[in-house]
């Protein structure tokens, strides 16, 4: 599934509402720590989109998700890896669109749980990376800032991972029809 470059208006239109899903998907979720659907629905952004679609659904889905958060925005540091980090997912989404033709399939379904996996590891690590560099933290309490946080971080993978594998190939499946 690809956007027609020919019909701009269009795409922007679908950026606009990918980007709209993922951010209320985010306030939906937000009272469970570390179970999200912005992963999923960045990737499906790229999915559908394509590479470049997903990048702007990734980037501007965080930035108004974190940087106008009500209960405490991110910014500076933090922010600029919360985008980087979603942005790669609707990248990475677009990127693998064209090994995921038929999403049903268990060899689909593996590719999304390992994408799932992926993709949360390096958002987390971006993530959690940034913070501690932002507060001025030395190398050692980086490191335990890191360590303390691998429980959170596991939770947030395993979920995504599960997300990717169980949810998204019935959702896939249906948008690949649409198009």
């Amino acid at each position: 599934m690809r956007a027609l470059s020919s019909n701009q208006p269009l795409f922007l239109t679908r950026v606009a509402s990918f980007v709209a899903v993922g951010v209320v998907l985010g306030y939906v979720l937000m009272a469970i720590p570390n179970v999200e659907l912005i992963t999923a629905t960045c990737f499906t952004a790229g999915y559908c989109l394509g590479p470049v679609g997903g990048i702007l659904v990734g980037a501007l889905t965080e930035f108004l998700f974190a940087g106008f958060h009500p209960t405490g925005s991110s910014f500076g540091l933090l922010l600029i890896a919360q985008m980087l980090g979603m942005l790669f997912v609707g990248f990475a989404g677009g990127k693998l669109a064209k090994y995921l033709e038929n999403p049903q399939k268990a060899a689909a379904r593996r590719i999304l749980f390992l994408a799932g996996f992926l993709l949360t590891f390096v958002f987390d690590l971006l993530t959690n990376l940034a913070f501690p560099v932002q507060a001025g933290f030395s190398f050692t309490q980086t490191l335990v800032a890191l360590v303390a946080g691998i429980g959170f971080s596991v939770v947030h993978i395993i979920c995504n991972a599960l997300i990717f594998s169980i949810l998204l190939p019935p959702l896939l499946t249906r948008l690949r029809k649409m198009t």
